[in-house]
């Protein structure tokens, strides 16, 4: 009788509808009377899907997943791919990569504000987040901007000129030249043999700079389900406007990076561990707070694959 009881509450769960509020009144929303390790109905699969759509980031609060559980959510968005095999992955499962930090072990993240792989002719789709070690004592939030209530802000004659205006994209493009070479090099990196994983690292920026030339995109793009107009450059990725001088491309860049850093665009995130948050990597940049010294932080992540005209 339990075990019949147990699976009739498992479907109540998975089919029970979901509540979508509002987290800040220009991007994100948490998504609440949910157990994700439950399998979604296709109408809660769909509510979910519409929220990405139309909050550009969401967040779910406190789940436990398993990592079967982890990329079963991840495809209700799309099919996930490996973009960085650099990561460590979970054991057994290569979708799932592992962003850790610690006094000793670095991986992952970005100093910038950012939109992840910006410098391929085709980005990830979405990423879906799975917090597994928060620090102790706080910090280590992550903050989303809407990339279209950035463009919002733009004076319509401004935005006009800027609808004409071609940006460069490459990974060599953060100023931090250092961090990108450990990006390349691996993580948990042994004591001693730092000199030669940098060395590795350089020479992994080398290879993937013939693999990854720059690429021209659009300074203003439009989002392919909603039809929002966006600020696609990024800080972290562009790095120069083509048909203008160098000088008014980086004063012209500076004025939509400092856009992007604007408050009431933006939604921050206080983790707690189990907290799921998914983004849309198409119409937000996020940006991951390092302001936890040497305490632990460790999410493991699952990015969605490109998959249409952007």
């Amino acid at each position: 009788m339990s075990t019949v009881l147990e699976h009739q509450s498992q479907q109540s769960a998975a089919h029970q509808p979901l509540r979508v509020r509002r987290y800040k009144p220009l991007i994100g929303a948490v998504i609440e009377n949910v157990d994700l390790s439950q399998p979604l109905s296709e109408d809660n699969q769909q509510v979910v899907r519409q929220a990405l759509v139309d909050h550009g980031v969401i967040f779910f609060r406190e789940q436990t997943l398993t990592p079967e559980q982890h990329v079963a959510l991840a495809r209700v968005f799309g099919t996930p791919v490996r973009k960085n095999v650099y990561l460590p992955a979970v054991t057994g499962f290569p979708e799932i990569e592992v962003i850790a930090h610690s006094e000793k072990t670095q991986s992952g993240g970005t100093d910038n504000w950012h939109v992840d792989v910006s410098w391929q002719h085709q980005p990830p789709k979405a990423t879906v987040l799975h917090a597994q070690e928060i620090p102790e004592g706080g910090g280590g939030d992550t903050i989303w901007t809407s990339s279209t209530a950035v463009y919002d802000l733009l004076d319509p004659d401004l935005a006009r000129y800027f609808e004409k205006l071609t940006a460069v994209n490459t990974f060599l493009a953060s100023p931090k030249k250092q961090a990108l070479a450990d990006l390349l090099s691996g993580y948990d990196i042994p004591e001693g043999t730092s000199e030669q994983s940098v060395a590795a690292g350089l020479a992994r920026v080398r290879d993937a700079s013939a693999k990854y030339p720059p690429i021209e995109v659009p300074v203003i793009k439009t989002h392919p389900e909603n039809g929002r107009k966006l600020v696609f450059v990024n800080e972290g990725h562009t790095s120069h406007l083509l048909g203008v001088s160098k000088t008014a491309s980086q004063s012209l860049l500076n004025y939509l990076y400092d856009l992007i850093k604007t408050p009431e665009v933006q939604a921050r995130f206080e983790w707690r561990a189990g907290d799921v948050a998914i983004w849309d990597n198409r119409q937000v940049q996020h940006y991951a707070a390092r302001d936890y010294g040497s305490a632990r932080r460790r999410i493991h992540r699952v990015t969605l694959e490109h998959d249409g005209v952007f």
